[in-house]
């Protein structure tokens, strides 16, 4: 029997949505924090990045774009006087906190969007009467995350998601917690190994690393460990194992401590941290230039000047030279720019009129199919108080499944992949 078709559906395309083109910075083979660390140095005074990819502490997090964006106004603080002007490009979640921490400390400062709406690759959509993110969507690492201790003093809903124990199934049946943790354990091992002590060996891809370990299973293992691989490693980078470092892959905090869904959406911190300030939607930044006398930027409508300027573009558009830098990033950061990498991972937002999928006490149904779909979904249905589902799919599968097609032939071809798992938990 056919699933039933969902009524309302949004399908996110962030490896193609021209100010993002991509999901999260990643480091591959040879990369390392310090490139990270070298992204974050102010240039000449007048210029400085902030966003998830320069963020040491929380790299990939939305909490750690927040951090990097209180850092750039906090440098912007300590080096200009009270009467600087700063202009922000970038209405994420870096840049509107870069902006909130500069205006509350009596700076003016402008924000200048290049999307028609606030968040970046925060996008709060609301389908059949119900609020979802088509991005970034739960508050991780519960203990150092202040964004969550903001949510708890707005008086937002805050559902617990265990990402550590999914409810698993592959087209051969159920796929027991014990296994999952069985297997995950495994590829550490392999990984620790190999990098004991650490930074001993050259940088490696972790696909070199786990080869052996992979080479010594029998196919039913191999096959096993390739879900795992996917599920918890290419879904949290978007990238295939061969582009990831070995040394770093596994050792960059994820989820898996304190995971919070946010039900009325990112975009209820987006619009909190965003009143009262100065922000232009629509407003593409061309060029930015600096030098002695302070810092022009350049949109559609016409040049800006301020004494500096807090960049938060996403890192595959700094890859591309968008905006134009003149006179450019010093040597040391075009290496670390062109080491660090992104990867794509996509989601969808399936409604439907009625719950028919099986239940997860964790919150969280994994899909173990070969080769990989949609492999993981977040039942939103009980927060939501409405039959709702996300599925993400990421790194190669984004190819297979979701490029050249109509969002209503990915929302099908999503729920034909959840049914699937329906019938094999």
């Amino acid at each position: 029997m056919a699933p039933p078709r969902p009524i309302a559906w949004h399908v996110a395309r962030w490896g193609e949505e021209p100010w993002s083109l991509g999901g999260w910075s990643m480091l591959p083979p040879g990369a390392s924090p310090a490139d990270r660390a070298a992204l974050a140095e102010p240039v000449d005074g007048r210029l400085v990045l902030a966003g998830e990819a320069v963020d040491l502490e929380q790299p990939t997090m939305v909490h750690g774009a927040h951090a990097s964006g209180i850092r750039a106004a906090s440098w912007c603080l300590e080096e200009g006087s009270a009467a600087e002007r700063v202009i922000v490009v970038g209405a994420g979640m870096a840049g509107l906190s870069a902006a909130r921490r500069l205006a509350e400390a009596g700076r003016e400062v402008q924000v200048l969007e290049a999307r028609s709406r606030l968040g970046g690759r925060i996008h709060t959509v609301e389908l059949a009467g119900v609020r979802a993110d088509a991005g970034a969507a739960w508050l991780q690492q519960e203990r150092r995350n202040p964004l969550l201790a903001l949510a708890r003093r707005l008086g937002l809903r805050l559902v617990r998601t265990d990402f550590r124990s999914p409810r698993a199934a592959s087209p051969e049946g159920p796929v027991p917690l014990a296994r999952i943790e069985q297997l995950r354990d495994a590829i550490h091992g392999a990984v620790r190994r190999w990098d004991s002590p650490p930074g001993g060996p050259a940088d490696r891809s972790l696909a070199e690393v786990v080869a052996p370990l992979l080479a010594g299973s029998d196919p039913g293992l191999r096959r096993a460990l390739g879900w795992t691989l996917e599920a918890g490693v290419v879904l949290e980078s978007g990238v295939p194992i061969e582009e990831l470092s070995a040394r770093w892959a596994l050792r960059e905090d994820g989820v898996g401590a304190g995971d919070h869904w946010l039900v009325e959406g990112y975009g209820a911190l987006i619009e909190h941290l965003a009143q009262g300030l100065d922000v232009r939607l629509g407003a593409a930044v061309r060029r930015i230039a600096w030098g002695a006398d302070g810092v022009a930027v350049e949109t559609a409508e016409g040049e800006l000047r301020a004494a500096r300027c807090i960049l938060t573009v996403p890192l595959a558009l700094l890859r591309i030279g968008r905006p134009a830098l003149e006179p450019g990033l010093p040597a040391a950061q075009r290496r670390a720019l062109g080491r660090l990498g992104v990867g794509v991972v996509e989601k969808v937002l399936l409604r439907f009129d009625e719950r028919w999928w099986p239940r997860a006490e964790s919150g969280y149904l994994r899909w173990h199919d070969d080769p990989p779909s949609w492999v993981e979904w977040a039942d939103l249905s009980d927060g939501a108080g409405a039959p709702l589902v996300a599925g993400l799919i990421g790194g190669p599968a984004v190819a297979r499944h979701h490029r050249g097609r109509s969002d209503e032939e990915i929302a099908r071809a999503a729920t034909a992949a959840l049914a699937r798992l329906a019938a094999c938990a």
